[in-house]
């Protein structure tokens, strides 16, 4: 057993990763639903587009989740005010849950490191984008020819041959 420089054991990798997960288990969440009640903005100067997409992302999904409760559970069920309420307030609460998301301050310094890595990207020009479409294009058109013209000289010689036998009619209809 390896000895640490004061003589005590060490623990086995198990047994230490083990006692940690434990211990770090309860600590992990707790932070995250304080941050929910909380109302300030973690390094507001920072991170501010990828912030904003992020967020914008998230409403997205939870627009068209409350669209669909809404469409097939309170449309033709209940009256007018209970069945705009109802994803008026949830749609309120997700809004506060996802800006609080956003303002969590691991996943802020992960949302600002990663705008800084994008804003070292170096992006192509509009010309050269439009020319690798082009060449992707035609190199698309030209494959599918070739297979087109491959398949059709294969379906002609086993037809030649008789090992494919078709009608005038449809392949469906065989």
């Amino acid at each position: 057993m390896a000895k640490i420089k004061d003589e005590a054991p060490v623990k086995s990798a198990k047994a230490a990763v083990k006692g940690t997960a434990v211990r770090r288990g309860g600590s992990r969440l707790a932070p995250f639903f304080t941050n929910l009640v909380r109302t300030d903005v973690v390094k507001p100067t920072q991170g501010k587009n990828a912030r904003l997409f992020t967020g914008v992302g998230l409403g997205v999904v939870v627009a068209a989740g409350l669209y669909q409760l809404y469409e097939l559970y309170l449309k033709d069920q209940y009256p007018p005010l209970t069945r705009f309420s109802i994803p008026v307030g949830l749609g309120l609460a997700f809004a506060w849950v996802i800006w609080r998301i956003v303002q969590y301050p691991p996943f802020a310094d992960f949302l600002i490191a990663t705008e800084a890595e994008m804003n070292k990207v170096s992006w192509t020009s509009r010309e050269d984008l439009y020319r690798a479409t082009i060449v992707v294009l035609a190199t698309v058109f030209v494959l599918a020819l070739y297979l087109f013209g491959v398949d059709y000289l294969w379906s002609w010689l086993l037809q030649i041959v008789g090992v494919l036998k078709f009608s005038g009619e449809s392949l469906g209809n065989q």
